[in-house]
């Protein structure tokens, strides 16, 4: 069997990353392969209907999953390629520039919420810099406002490192899952619905 290292980046032993065993679905040639491996007693070899994925890309391999490892791993660098875009605010000659880059929207978005909160103070205020998710296919950037109540109320809920991590996670998850379904409206209604949840648990 292949080393765990990740099979759309650089993750796994050398980097100290866990990487997990996806299998997704078998083609004919994949079957025939299977159906060899049992028959034979002594036989080896890494199942080709299955690839290692670190923990930035497990999630959004194992949506994939039904179909075969070809198509998702297509389909993944076709559609899900990303740039986090880097926009300095202070010197407004310098031009935006791209601080990230990288394959799966959970992964895109997670980068997009790290740097965001991380320039957001508690009262809304925030650093004079901003970033935008830029992605490859037919969709519109990604941004929050300036002023966006959402994202003030985000910071406040988020006290330490390890809840601003859960955060940023489930906002990934989630608004990747919504961006596969209905792109960024459905990315931006999420936001919303998740802000609506936090005021209630917050009252």
């Amino acid at each position: 069997m292949m080393p765990p290292n990740c099979c759309l980046c650089d993750n796994g032993i050398e980097t100290g990353h866990q990487c997990e065993l996806v299998c997704f679905s078998k083609t004919e040639r994949d079957r025939q392969w299977h159906a060899m491996a049992a028959s034979e007693k002594d036989f080896t070899g890494h199942p080709p209907d299955c690839d290692w994925f670190c923990d930035i890309h497990v999630e959004t391999a194992k949506t994939l999953s039904h179909n075969d490892l070809p198509t998702a791993l297509h389909q993944l660098r076709q559609n899900e390629l990303w740039q986090l875009i880097y926009i300095d605010l202070f010197d407004r000659d310098t031009p935006p520039s791209v601080q990230s880059s990288g394959i799966g929207f959970e992964s895109g978005f997670e980068n997009f919420w790290d740097q965001i909160l991380a320039t957001t103070e508690a009262d809304g205020r925030r650093y004079p810099s901003d970033y935008r998710l830029s992605f490859q296919s037919n969709h519109a950037d990604y941004s929050v406002p300036r002023d966006c109540s959402e994202l003030t109320l985000i910071k406040q809920s988020v006290p330490n490192e390890e809840k601003a991590a859960q955060t940023v996670r489930r906002l990934a998850v989630g608004q990747a899952a919504r961006m596969r379904k209905g792109g960024l409206a459905d990315v931006k209604k999420y936001l919303t619905d998740h802000c609506k949840q936090l005021s209630r648990t917050q009252t």
